[in-house]
């Protein structure tokens, strides 16, 4: 027997043990947490709010667990990723745990993959999508309607680990998984109805994209809509449009009209980068990205690991063979391994 089979064996072992836990010492127990640790994160929680920049401007704020509670969260995310797999949609290309290796199974990739080459494109973004997620949804799905618990009291409290006043927390471990299974309603009524209306429909967390080489008729979108707000979600009108080929038409970040690809002014950037490290060096390169006068070692170092993961990203969505990802790819070793750091 190879290993994939041993850890799938493991792995639907876990997951029939942790299913079938009736009592609270029995899952502090599993999740090899000291019981004092496990009652008091369970009906004291404790979170740190942190900030980080968008891309676009502002702030989005994070709801982090503390060190404890991000442990057990962590654990039982395991268990409930092992579980969401068992039953995901095809739709669901976001949050998507490989049971052996811990990575992702689908990614942004394989979600505009599935839109390439369509006459129309329709995107739709779910509003404040983990905080419209309430503790009383995951409660009711988790024990009433998936039965994923024996009990109520077993599905009480891993709701109560799992979410903070309420709702679904942006920071914790469990919430990405959590919202998959609350989004299980939501995308089987979409899929039924997409399927039936020749329409290709996927969901990457909150992102919904909705495709087809028919006209998305205002009858087509107001039922949509429709079955959105059946489901207790609301729309980011902001961020509604609607897309035909003769215009970029994007899912996720990446173009799909005629292959998954990344924009051109992305790469134009990555180029320019490169460009004026080469010709002026690393600090002065820095200094441009940034807008600094001096850029610390530290703001180097981050902008030169922002640029790999830039290229590395090339690398993923276009193929590692491709000419331009080998081409930067080639011209980042070069500048790193020449560079000085100060």
């Amino acid at each position: 027997m190879d290993k994939i089979e041993v850890n799938k064996i493991v792995n639907a072992s876990k997951l029939n043990q942790f299913r079938t836990i009736e009592l609270l010492d029995k899952l502090s127990c599993f999740l090899k947490v000291n019981t004092e640790v496990f009652s008091n994160r369970l009906n004291y929680p404790v979170y740190t709010t942190n900030r980080i920049p968008k891309k676009k401007g502002g702030w989005r704020e994070l709801l982090v667990p503390e060190t404890e509670l991000m442990r057990i969260q962590s654990k039982l995310n395991v268990c409930l990723q092992l579980y969401f797999n068992k039953i995901k949609p095809d739709c669901v290309h976001g949050f998507l745990m490989n049971e052996r290796t811990g990575e992702e199974l689908r990614s942004i990739v394989s979600n505009a993959q599935a839109h390439v080459g369509k006459s129309f494109l329709l995107n739709i973004d779910l509003k404040n999508f983990f905080p419209s997620i309430s503790a009383k949804r995951i409660n009711e799905l988790l024990h009433d309607k998936l039965s994923l618990f024996p009990n109520e009291k077993m599905a009480n409290a891993v709701t109560l680990l799992c979410t903070y006043k309420g709702f679904l927390p942006t920071g914790a471990p469990t919430s990405p998984v959590l919202s998959n299974i609350v989004c299980l309603p939501l995308d089987y009524e979409l899929s039924t109805y997409c399927e039936n209306n020749q329409i290709t429909y996927t969901r990457y967390a909150d992102d919904l994209s909705f495709s087809s080489n028919r006209y998305f008729s205002e009858k087509c979108i107001s039922e949509i809509r429709q079955i959105i707000k059946e489901q207790q979600f609301a729309i980011n009108e902001k961020k509604f449009r609607i897309n035909s080929r003769k215009s970029q038409q994007r899912v996720t970040g990446l173009v799909v009209n005629n292959k998954v690809n990344v924009d051109r002014t992305y790469i134009k950037t990555i180029r320019a980068c490169l460009h004026n490290w080469k010709l002026n060096g690393l600090e002065h390169a820095t200094a441009k990205h940034y807008f600094v006068i001096a850029p610390s070692t530290e703001e180097q170092a981050q902008f030169s690991n922002k640029l790999k993961g830039q290229i590395e990203f090339i690398g993923m969505v276009r193929g590692k063979k491709d000419e331009i990802y080998i081409k930067y790819k080639g011209e980042f070793k070069y500048l790193i391994g020449s560079s000085v750091f100060p």
